[in-house]
């Protein structure tokens, strides 16, 4: 059994690649698609400067490029914070000091919102945009388009070694009764919690999975 949360699409991939992974709107997307394009994204991080261990923030709301940003980031070696999208400004600066995020994965409306608050978080050093931006004028990071990214990362790939036992994620609760605390956990933490329940649920290959809270 794999202890490394980028291990588990990749698995299925090498296994059944033409099998769906994902659905969202009107489309659909194979394991195959899935793993390329995670591998495409790791790629194009590690060709940014990233280092083992720099954490990604990924602000975006349920779609497909959510889920590619957060395995693309364990696939690279590096720690994921998801950032619940339904947070304010000052919530998503707050946590993007308290663990000093290096690079910040949103959406361009996202961007927008953020606009009066990044440039109080002095570790950011890259923000990647789902789409087009038209309009910032902060130079305290580099904006990227991260599906530039994914259509010029496809060549070898080399990743920083992580183990098990590496930190994977920082979780932050939703800060309702105060500033929102981060939780640290490990490839190890992630991928046997996604066994148990996946056990206890008794889910199968032919299962089909509704999101109904943030991923």
């Amino acid at each position: 059994m794999t202890t490394l949360l980028h291990a588990l699409p990749q698995i299925t991939a090498q296994r059944s690649p033409d099998a769906f992974a994902l659905e969202h709107a009107s489309s659909r997307y194979t394991y195959g698609q899935l793993q390329a394009d995670i591998e495409s994204l790791s790629t194009g991080l590690i060709s940014l400067g990233i280092e083992r261990y720099d954490r990604v923030a990924v602000y975006l709301p349920k779609q497909y490029e959510t889920v590619v940003s957060m395995f693309a980031t364990s696939h690279a070696g590096c720690v994921v914070v998801p950032v619940n999208p339904l947070l304010k400004a000052a919530q998503v600066e707050h946590i993007l000091n308290d663990c000093s995020v290096h690079t910040l994965i949103t959406s361009e409306d996202r961007l927008f919102a953020l606009q009066g608050t990044l440039s109080k978080c002095l570790e950011l050093k890259h923000v990647l945009l789902t789409s087009t931006s038209k309009a910032t004028t902060n130079t305290s990071f580099n904006l990227w388009h991260l599906h530039d990214l994914l259509n010029q990362s496809r060549t070898t790939f080399t990743s920083h070694r992580v183990i098990d036992t590496d930190m994977a994620a920082i979780l932050y609760t939703s800060g309702s009764t105060g500033k929102p605390k981060g939780v640290i956990l490990s490839h190890r933490n992630l991928v046997t919690g996604a066994h148990s329940v996946a056990s206890y649920l008794q889910n199968t290959s032919e299962d089909k999975l509704l999101a109904a809270l943030p991923l």
